[in-house]
């Protein structure tokens, strides 16, 4: 049997060999790399990190502490904007008392967008043309002229056939809006910047414009002075009738 001492000798020192490089590479690394080799007389996995040159662990986020939830509270609801919309006028008939006649104007002028001061403007011109009568007749107006049925004015503001018929004329409703269509178109039409009467003399008698812009005229005058009537008639209609003092 050949002596086998020296070859069991090698092979001992080659294995405690083996061992050495294995805990040198462990201890080195490889490329900037940790690297963990297990020695050969341990068989455990291989776990390799890999990090960029000079980079550092991140830390691992912390636990949020306790505490109540947070919930993001909606944004609240957009309210829809508040639209007032005018009551519709008093429909009032050829028969209708002064009272309700006002009380249309005052609905018909709003509707329009009319202020309070022209609206009183208005009640103070039908008071001067009808005294709030939609029939009455004024009889025939030619100005100079021979006068036949086309030159009758008739209805609240007193308007000749070229308005309409005699029906249509006494219709107060129908009166009210040319009238307000007049009354409006005055302040362009004559340049008028606030003056309400004298829009409302313009209106009726275009004639006037001749004579000062139709302020001063007698028909003026005679709707300025109707002016305080027509607040007081107003206010009725707004507000109802004051109960007298007992």
């Amino acid at each position: 049997m050949p002596n086998v001492g020296p070859i069991i000798k090698m092979f001992r020192d080659q294995k405690r060999g083996t061992k050495f490089i294995s805990t040198l590479l462990v201890v080195s690394g490889l490329g900037g790399a940790t690297v963990l080799i297990p020695s050969t007389d341990r068989h455990a996995e291989v776990g390799v990190e890999q990090r960029a040159e000079g980079e550092a662990a991140s830390p691992a986020p912390a636990a949020a502490p306790d505490g109540p939830a947070v919930v993001a509270s909606s944004p609240p609801a957009v309210q829809p904007a508040l639209v007032v919309v005018p009551e519709p006028p008093l429909v009032v008939t050829k028969d209708s008392g002064a009272q309700d006649i006002v009380k249309a104007i005052v609905g018909h002028g709003r509707a329009a967008g009319l202020n309070e001061e022209q609206i009183k403007t208005v009640i103070a011109t039908a008071k001067i043309e009808s005294s709030f009568r939609p029939t009455v007749s004024g009889g025939v107006q030619a100005y100079g002229g021979p006068g036949t049925a086309a030159d009758e004015v008739i209805g609240l503001f007193q308007e000749k056939a070229s308005f309409g018929t005699v029906a249509e004329r006494q219709d107060p409703n129908a009166a009210i809006t040319r009238f307000i269509a007049r009354f409006t178109d005055a302040y362009h039409r004559h340049g008028i910047a606030g003056d309400h009467v004298q829009a409302a003399t313009l209106a009726q008698n275009p004639q006037l414009r001749k004579n000062n812009r139709g302020i001063g005229t007698h028909y003026y005058n005679t709707v300025a002075a109707a002016m305080d009537e027509a607040a007081h008639l107003y206010r009725q209609a707004v507000d109802g009738p004051v109960p007298p003092v007992i």
